[in-house]
């Protein structure tokens, strides 16, 4: 139970059945025990109907999925990571304190790191307060244990989707926050360009702040696949 001073908001859940889908694809997507039998189970027939012969479908669709693999690899996850830093919007000139910090959603282990990044703004009195879109109310007893007054946080568990964060946050602000107060949207490096972008969208400019969670090579690799397939989605939607 959130102590009485805490804004919180909680709605009750709305069906949205792609979202199950689209995690399902995702999940096949970022691994490959199942993505890469998946690709030589449908390249071989393909290779075949092509009418190349059995050793050159063999090889062809081994060096289809070799290919693949590079997905997965260290490089891979380097090199998205800086391509989905150049996607990073420039930030607002003249931001002075203080200043409203904004996290966003994404789970126990990042959160840790973006609550720990909150409370440290507001130590050193860059911001005065904190609101958390899209979460559990888990991140805001999270920061209440970080010594950050209730007073300070509000947020909501209703964003389900970083378009949802960036659309349900701004209508927050524009009710409760005065006009012209920095924004510090704070979450991990690889959905801080498309988050920070969807909040351009919203006429919202936002300062990104990277907070860097301590994740596994495979989830760091699983982040960097999973929001370079995002960010590519919203570039086609016209929400970057």
């Amino acid at each position: 139970m959130l102590p009485p001073a805490i804004d919180w908001t909680t709605c009750p859940p709305a069906p949205m059945a792609w979202i199950p889908l689209r995690e399902l694809l995702l999940a096949v997507a970022t691994t490959p025990a199942l993505l890469l039998p998946l690709v030589a189970v449908v390249v071989l027939p393909l290779v075949g109907l092509a009418g190349f012969p059995w050793p050159w479908r063999a090889l062809l669709s081994g060096l289809l999925v070799a290919l693949v693999s590079l997905f997965y690899s260290p490089f891979a996850t380097t090199a998205l990571t800086a391509w989905l830093h150049t996607q990073l919007p420039a930030p607002p000139s003249g931001v002075s304190a203080p200043a409203l910090a904004v996290l966003v959603g994404r789970g126990a282990e990042i959160s840790t790191a973006t609550t720990a990044e909150a409370a440290r703004l507001l130590g050193q009195q860059r911001v005065n307060r904190i609101y958390v879109s899209g979460d559990a109310p888990a991140t805001a007893q999270q920061l209440l244990s970080l010594g950050v007054p209730a007073e300070r946080i509000a947020g909501d568990s209703c964003a389900r989707t970083t378009w949802e964060n960036a659309t349900l946050t701004t209508a927050w602000i524009r009710q409760h926050i005065p006009a012209n107060t920095p924004v510090l949207l704070i979450t991990d490096p690889w959905q801080l360009p498309r988050a920070s972008r969807a909040f351009a969208r919203q006429n919202l400019p936002v300062t990104p702040i990277a907070a860097e969670p301590n994740l596994s090579p495979h989830d760091r690799n699983r982040l960097a696949l999973r929001e370079s397939a995002a960010t590519l989605l919203y570039a086609l939607q016209g929400r970057m």
